[in-house]
């Protein structure tokens, strides 16, 4: 069972970003993936809060002691109390040694689940708004941008309130804080157990990813211009529009 809900195959997906990722995306075809340790976010990949810690280390410590009670064929030496007793909290030190461990090696691509614009995420992910970028596509075809690469799974984010509840000890990196409800994230994770690098650069197919590149609403007539000459230089088909967000009301 995935500890994740998959999007829908026609779920609109956003990526926002500024001129010179985009000119990288386009001239590696290449999708960048950020390891887990290297995000803002103390809490990515993270179990809980410490001050629950001694609950989940409760928790686990009786679940290895009642699964060392029922090994098959143990020996009285390993049914020994004291033994089990020892075994159980060596295993939970090693499964907490391994969660910071593990952070280290899901590399994660973030993407915006929303059918509209988001201005929240253009100025949150875009070092200058007005020389920004967002690039739209839908979850099917950033699946099949990807090759249908069976070591990348795509999922949504579950928001929780870790002051009532821990995430997954295996899923632990498609949970985030409710804080950061708004984003509505749909993610890309592969894991890859082989590499200290703090990112990776996966293979995609750019022109099956990218169904259309919206401007930002505070971008001047020059860059869209531009963006426009990046698209012909490029033999680019996806259409460009400029923002929803740069139409001006009347009163």
């Amino acid at each position: 069972m995935n500890e994740y809900e998959r999007p829908k195959p026609d779920d609109k997906l956003w990526r926002y970003m500024d001129l010179g990722k985009f000119l990288h995306l386009i001239a590696s075809e290449h999708l960048y993936f950020a390891s887990a340790d290297s995000f803002e976010d103390p809490f990515e990949g993270a179990k809980g809060i410490t001050e629950n810690k001694e609950e989940w280390d409760s928790f686990y410590l009786d679940f290895f002691r009642r699964a060392m009670q029922v090994i098959p064929d143990a020996t009285p030496e390993m049914l020994d109390p004291a033994h089990i007793e020892k075994e159980a909290h060596r295993l939970l030190t090693e499964m907490n040694q391994g969660g910071e461990w593990q952070r280290r090696h899901p590399f994660i691509s973030c993407w915006h689940c929303n059918d509209f614009e988001s201005e929240a995420m253009c100025k949150l992910y875009s070092v200058n708004t007005q020389n920004a970028i967002a690039i739209q596509t839908t979850a099917a075809h950033l699946f099949d941008a990807l090759n249908h690469d069976p070591d990348i799974e795509i999922g949504k984010v579950k928001y929780v309130d870790h002051n009532s509840r821990f995430a997954s000890i295996n899923g632990a990196y498609w949970y985030k804080r409710k804080s950061f409800e708004h984003e509505r994230e749909v993610r890309a994770i592969k894991s890859d157990f082989s590499t200290e690098s703090r990112g990776l650069s996966v293979p995609i197919d750019v022109t099956t990813l990218i169904d259309t590149i919206y401007v930002s609403p505070y971008a001047p007539k020059w860059f869209e211009e531009v963006v426009y000459s990046i698209k012909e230089r490029n033999n680019m088909q996806p259409p460009i529009v400029s923002s929803d967000l740069a139409k001006r009301p009347f009163y």
